[in-house]
């Protein structure tokens, strides 16, 4: 595309806007932010190394639109599908890269201790972790080509601002520094302005405090479409974390033409409804519900459609919410914005499970100096973020003004803080941070429910006997969320009695389902009545769940 024809620039601006962009351009091939994260062919690489285990198999769930895999990682010894498993899932916003490299780290930190350690060997032998480390890998792709910003859409083309065109208002990097960060442009009506004690930073003006805004801001780039918009219609695609049906966001931008629609997510989707074994979800997101626990609603709760985590749920996953919190150690987290056709909400209210959600790591507060020091309360997380930053010698993108055909006879500025950095930390922390999750997941696996069975048999007098089977659960956790029996997406423990040829039952049925077993040791009792006609005595009662496990004892008609 001919950038003189684009930019409507005298003939020697756009020859010198070439210059720089070839200038830039060597600088701009690889995202700085990401170092230490690994692209796609990296990824496989290691994903096939990790599945050389005896312990670990490697399959594809689904091909994308660009012809990558969406790779599932089991972890089990035996049959996996046979006993209570987790679900782990990395990266569900493409650009929140540091889940996609824990799950990998925290895969190696299960298996490889299991060749000679035997609780590590045991806890595979009881316990099975399917582990889809890269949901949407076209999506992650796209955030280490440049111009570099947070990209969370897949490969489908889409039409965003419904002009019936695709694409075509993409972001721009019109400073030639590698990045998509802001664009200010001075404006008597603008409704923002310089932090007062640090005029890099942006705050919206407030009329009440007599303040008038002298900018306007947008993301960096150009109003291709000339429709009032600025990068509206990029090369966006579909968000796998917007793409879910719980809470979807009709016809908003990434949310795709319906719920489910993307190759990844029904994949992801479907995998999950095939698997009655998975107990627990755990995912990566900004969507963050252990530092900042979902909260029930008493008026929601009566009404036909769920929208607010059940109060029969809500302590245990506050309970869950305080280990993870111990385990990881930090403070502060970032309150999460609200969810739309998110993975973790889904997995809670449609696919019925416990559904755990990680931020994982944020910028931690640094210390204010003294020269530093105000009152401003507004921008307080970006001076803070600028103050980490500084620390690690990330420099902040200076404004600095740019001819901007858009806005003739305006000062145009470009700069701000570069993306990425808020939401994945430098690749020196990964190992530190997975050992921190690794632990909390092997002690979430203790926490789940575990099936006991006591049984009492009373012979009635002629070949009459009443057999009373009580089913107990010695696990933290009940048998399944309240939330699993409304969506009807759980198989409730099965309680059976199987009886010999000479012998019958004359009350009760020889398959029963039960209710939910609280944890802690709650209980269910059940009874038969059998009649006896023969001389065999053997019987057995066996109760099992997939996602919990099985219990069975035998019994003696005499």
């Amino acid at each position: 595309m001919n950038c003189l024809y684009v930019f409507g620039m005298r003939p020697w601006f756009g020859l010198l806007w070439v210059g720089l962009l070839l200038l830039f351009s060597g600088a701009a091939e690889a995202n700085p932010a990401l170092e230490g994260y690994a692209r796609y062919d990296a990824f496989v690489e290691e994903l096939r190394q990790i599945a050389q285990s005896d312990r670990a198999t490697l399959t594809s769930l689904a091909k994308t639109r660009q012809g990558r895999d969406v790779w599932l990682l089991t972890l089990s010894a035996g049959e996996p599908h046979s006993k209570p498993a987790v679900l782990l899932v990395g990266n569900v916003q493409a650009s929140h890269l540091l889940g996609s490299e824990l799950t990998l780290r925290i895969a190696r930190q299960l298996l490889e201790p299991a060749a000679d350690d035997e609780a590590a060997a045991t806890l595979l032998d009881q316990y099975t972790f399917y582990i889809i480390p890269r949901p949407n890998p076209d999506g992650t792709e796209r955030n280490f080509e440049p111009p570099f910003y947070e990209s969370n859409g897949n490969a489908r083309p889409t039409d965003d601002d419904r002009d019936f065109r695709t694409n075509e208002d993409p972001p721009e990097d019109l400073n030639g520094d590698g990045w998509i960060t802001m664009m200010r442009v001075e404006d008597a009506d603008g409704e923002y302005m310089p932090h007062p004690d640090d005029p890099r930073i942006m705050i919206a003006a407030e009329a009440g405090k007599n303040e008038r805004g002298r900018y306007r801001l947008f993301s960096e780039g150009r109003d291709n479409d000339q429709d009032g918009e600025f990068n509206e219609d990029g090369p966006g695609g579909v968000d796998f974390n917007r793409n879910f049906t719980f809470r979807y966001p009709y016809f908003k931008p990434g949310a795709g033409p319906h719920a489910v629609s993307e190759p990844e997510t029904r994949a992801v989707a479907d995998f999950a409804f095939d698997r009655a074994n998975i107990a627990v979800v755990f995912s990566f997101s900004p969507h963050d519900n252990l530092f900042h626990p979902w909260k029930p609603d008493a008026n929601s709760e009566k009404q036909r459609i769920k929208t607010h985590v059940l109060g029969d749920d809500a302590g245990y996953l506050n309970f869950l919410a305080e280990k993870y919190r111990a385990a990881h150690g930090g403070k502060d987290a970032p309150e999460p914005a609200k969810a739309e056709g998110a993975f973790s909400e889904w997995a809670y209210f449609h696919y019925g499970r416990w559904s755990l959600s990680a931020r994982g790591w944020w910028i931690p507060q640094v210390a204010v100096l003294d020269g530093e020091k105000s009152d401003e309360k507004r921008g307080a997380d970006q001076r803070n973020q600028l103050r980490w930053l500084a620390e690690q010698d990330i420099p902040f993108v200076e404004w600095q003004p740019i001819e901007h055909p858009d806005f003739p006879d305006q000062t145009v500025e470009i700069g701000g803080i570069p993306p990425f950095y808020a939401l994945n930390p430098p690749a020196d922390q990964l190992d530190d941070l997975a050992d921190r999750h690794t632990r909390f997941l092997q002690e979430l696996v203790t926490l789940l429910p575990r099936l006991e069975l006591a049984t009492q048999v009373e012979p009635l007098g002629g070949g009459l006997f009443r057999v009373t089977a009580t089913v107990r659960n010695t696990g933290y956790l009940p048998t399944f969320a309240k939330m699993g029996a409304i969506s009807e997406q759980v198989y409730p423990p099965q309680l059976s009695i199987q009886l010999p040829e000479e012998a019958k039952l004359v009350h009760g049925s020889t398959r029963t389902a039960l209710g939910r077993v609280e944890g802690g040791g709650g209980s269910i009792e059940h009874v038969w009545l059998v009649r006896r006609q023969g001389k065999a005595t053997a019987a057995k009662i066996i109760v099992a769940a997939p996602a919990v496990g099985q219990a069975e004892q035998e019994i003696e008609l005499k």
